[in-house]
This record gives structure tokens, C-alpha cells and sequence, in this order.
């Protein structure tokens, strides 16, 4: 059975001061000059999304993941905000971002019978308005995460409607809140399932065609991200199985597999943008030497295929979110405004503090002024 961690009406009335402490930071020195930032509400027309004054948003970004991990949290959630809004500040002043992306573990947001975990809620909303107030747009992301052990749920749950369908009540008419359905969904069995959704070992699984119809039919009228299958590595089908009714919404995709070259990754996602059928992102993407280290977390030519994964974007207007301010990822050491680097001498088994980090700063700022 899922666990679920309820704070006490004490406990969750001594977090809300805390909160309201850490809410309460300084934030005048909101905007690093020279970084621009756009505000909803958003619209698609073809592959490009725009904001009510006609502006293009293409959204540059930082994952942040405090409240992807529930039980560290639950123990010191005014620690984790508090770290969570310091990654903020950094996406929106030395990284030049326009957009964080907030990771919310559904399970310890939304108990088995929907009640909400209101210190859960407060810790979240304290980041929403961190952001918002340092002009950044807020990408709300349902993690999927069903015990301290256990692995991401394959798809979106009942527990993922009710996720929904609360965060539709507090921000379903907030210009500035995109709404990410579900992290990664995998072994769904095809794009058919990914979409329509089914039963499956016992379990009833919603596809992203009912999550997205759920947070419309619950006022929610943001943008969307939808994740593609395969822990979200490919778009290949998107367009053939695409969702129906829910506009506006865009398409994502994680790190994904094969060569790296344009001609791989026009095949994989960017074929949306080159058709001009739909908007199209990376909402998650990572690449840092690590001994050991999976397909998606290094590239063995990095040293070449980062600068044309840079530029492949840029020239087809698509968007990025980067992860994560951990050291030897984004960042060297503790400091937030201390990038890795990729050196002559890269290596995926070794040098534990190089990265695409300098790179994806740089690049951030030349596409955000």
C-alpha cells in the first residue's frame, strides 16, 4: 500500500509561520540585468506558443526537485523550500532563465481517497509565488512516487486526476502556471495506451488524453506539457496519437536515445517544429560525467555534440529545462553560480565535475536578451 505522510493540524499550523518566513525573502533584486522574462497567458498557433501580447515564448529552465522527494522533505520541509527557492533565484538572475519546472510528488500530495496534504500544498505554493514574483513562468510537474523504495508509477492514477483537479482550483486561471501531466510515463504498452490510457496487472492507468481532458473539465486553462512515452525519450508518434480538445498544450521530451545529430532528433521530436504542427521541448535534460553512467546521463562526444544539441535548438525555436543544481551536474561545488565545465580532456568515467553547466548558462543568456 502506498504511503502517505498527513502532518498533524499543530505540525502543518507550525509550518505555515515558517513558510511564511521564508516566503517573506527579499526578492527586489528580482531580474538579473539583461535577462528577459515573459508572462502568460499563453496560446499555440501551429509550432509556436504565444503569450497575449502576441510575444514568443520559448521556455529556458532549471528542474527543480525538492518536492519530487517527499520523505526528505516531510522532515524538513522549511529546509527544502528554503533550498528549492535559492535554485529559484538562480534560475531567474545568474542563469538567465524564463521558466522553472517544479517537480510535486502526486502520492504525498493526494492521499488513496483524494484528501490534500495541506503542508504539502503550503510548501508548493510558497514556491509557486517565489517564482512568480521573481517573473519566472512555473512549470507544475506530477512525479509519479509511490513509496520511499519504490519506482515511478508507469502512468497516470486516480491519484493523479485528484493531483489535478486540486491544483486546477488554486491555479487553473493562473496566466504564469504551466501544468506538466505526468513525469516519464513507461512500459504503457504503446502509443495507443499512452493516450487512451486502460487496465493493466489489476491497476486502471488514465491516459494523457483523460488528464488533460480532467484539468479542462476542472477550469484548469493553462498551457500543457505532455510528455512522450518511453520514459519520455521519444515524440516519434506524438502527432498520429495526438490529444484532442485540450488546447493549448505543447510536447516533451527527456534526453533522447540514438546518434547525436540533427537528423536523429528532427525524427525523434523536432520534426513537430520543422512541420510547424506543434510546440515542442526538452523538459528535462542532463549531461555530466559520471563513473558508470547510464545512456541519457553522459555523451561520449560531448565535447562536439553539445555545442550542435545548443544550436539545433536555438535554430528551430525550441525549448530547454536543464537538471539539476547538484554538483558535478549544472554546478561544481555547493556555490549556485559555480558552473561545470566540459574539458578538452572529457571523459563519461571520470572528472566528476564536468558538465554542459557553463554552456547552458551562456546559452541561456544569449536566447533570453
Amino acid at each position: 500500500m502506498t504511503r502517505f505522510a498527513i502532518a498533524t493540524a499543530a505540525a502543518t499550523a507550525a509550518l505555515l509561520a515558517i513558510l511564511a518566513t521564508v516566503v517573506a525573502a527579499d526578492v527586489t533584486s528580482a531580474h538579473a540585468a539583461g535577462c528577459r522574462h515573459i508572462a502568460g497567458p499563453f496560446h499555440t498557433r501551429g509550432a509556436t506558443v504565444l503569450n497575449a501580447a502576441g510575444q514568443r515564448y520559448i521556455p529556458y529552465g532549471i528542474n527543480v526537485v525538492g518536492l519530487a522527494h517527499p520523505l526528505t522533505a516531510m522532515r524538513n520541509m522549511a529546509g527544502t523550500v528554503s533550498h528549492d527557492q535559492a535554485v529559484i533565484q538562480a534560475a531567474a538572475t545568474v542563469w538567465c532563465s524564463n521558466t522553472v519546472r517544479l517537480q510535486v510528488a502526486q502520492d504525498y500530495f493526494a492521499a488513496p481517497g483524494g484528501k490534500i496534504n495541506r503542508a504539502f500544498l503550503a510548501a508548493l505554493k510558497s514556491e509557486v509565488d517565489y517564482a512568480r514574483h521573481l517573473g519566472l513562468v512555473v512549470a507544475l510537474n506530477a512525479q509519479g512516487q509511490t513509496g520511499p523504495n519504490a519506482d515511478q508509477e508507469t502512468m497516470p492514477t486516480h491519484r493523479t486526476i485528484a493531483f489535478w483537479r486540486s491544483l486546477s482550483y488554486h491555479y487553473g486561471k493562473d496566466p504564469s502556471v504551466i501544468f506538466d501531466l505526468f513525469n516519464e510515463p513507461r512500459k504503457v504498452g504503446g502509443w495507443l495506451f499512452w493516450r487512451n490510457g486502460g487496465w493493466r496487472n489489476g491497476t486502471h492507468f488514465y491516459g494523457m488524453q483523460q488528464v488533460a481532458r480532467s484539468i479542462r473539465q476542472h477550469g484548469g486553462r493553462n498551457l500543457l506539457w505532455v510528455e512522450g512515452p518511453a520514459v519520455g525519450t521519444t515524440l516519434g508518434q506524438a502527432w498520429a496519437y495526438r490529444l484532442r480538445g485540450v488546447y493549448p498544450l505543447m510536447y516533451a521530451e527527456h534526453r533522447p536515445d540514438g546518434p547525436h545529430t540533427a537528423a536523429n532528433w528532427d525524427r525523434v521530436f523536432g520534426y513537430l517544429a520543422v512541420r510547424n504542427l506543434a510546440p515542442v521541448l526538452d523538459s528535462e535534460w542532463t549531461n555530466y560525467a559520471r563513473g558508470g553512467s547510464a545512456w541519457w546521463a553522459c555523451w561520449p562526444d560531448a565535447t562536439t555534440a553539445v555545442p550542435r544539441w545548443l544550436s539545433y535548438f536555438a535554430g528551430r525555436h525550441i525549448g530547454m529545462i536543464v537538471t539539476g543544481m547538484t554538483p558535478g551536474q549544472l554546478i561544481q561545488s555547493a556555490s549556485l553560480d559555480d558552473p561545470t565545465h566540459i574539458g578538452p580532456n572529457w571523459s563519461c568515467k571520470s572528472g566528476l565535475n564536468q558538465g554542459a553547466g557553463n554552456q547552458i548558462r551562456n546559452w541561456f543568456s544569449r536566447q533570453n536578451t
